[in-house]
């Protein structure tokens, strides 16, 4: 999802090598379902086929009330290095007019 226009509702966490905003609410609303977190991603490859795939990324997202911001920042920080790894498995397939790194 994109992130907020609020700071507040938003960690920054290293992609590609730039500072880039991700939003805090996935992590939160996993955290409140007590549910697991799954991975998915689908790569375009010629001629007309998807790879897809699937990974386990936490069984539940612990955020303790202490070290919320940390356990947020940690989450999102392992979330945006599995997401560079695949953007640079097929980095055609990536695209996003939404200005991003601003």
């Amino acid at each position: 999802d994109r992130a907020s226009e609020e700071a507040k509702r938003n960690v920054v966490v290293k992609f590609l090598g730039k500072d880039a905003p991700l939003p805090v609410g996935p992590f939160v609303l996993a955290h409140t379902m007590h549910a697991p977190v799954y991975l998915v991603f689908a790569l375009f490859t010629l001629p007309n086929r998807y790879d897809i795939y699937c990974e386990s990324f936490a069984e539940e997202i612990d955020l303790p009330r202490k070290d919320r911001q940390a356990a947020i920042a940690a989450y999102a920080q392992r979330y945006a290095e599995r997401l560079e790894h695949y953007a640079k498995l097929a980095p055609y397939n990536w695209f996003n007019f939404y200005d991003f790194f601003r």
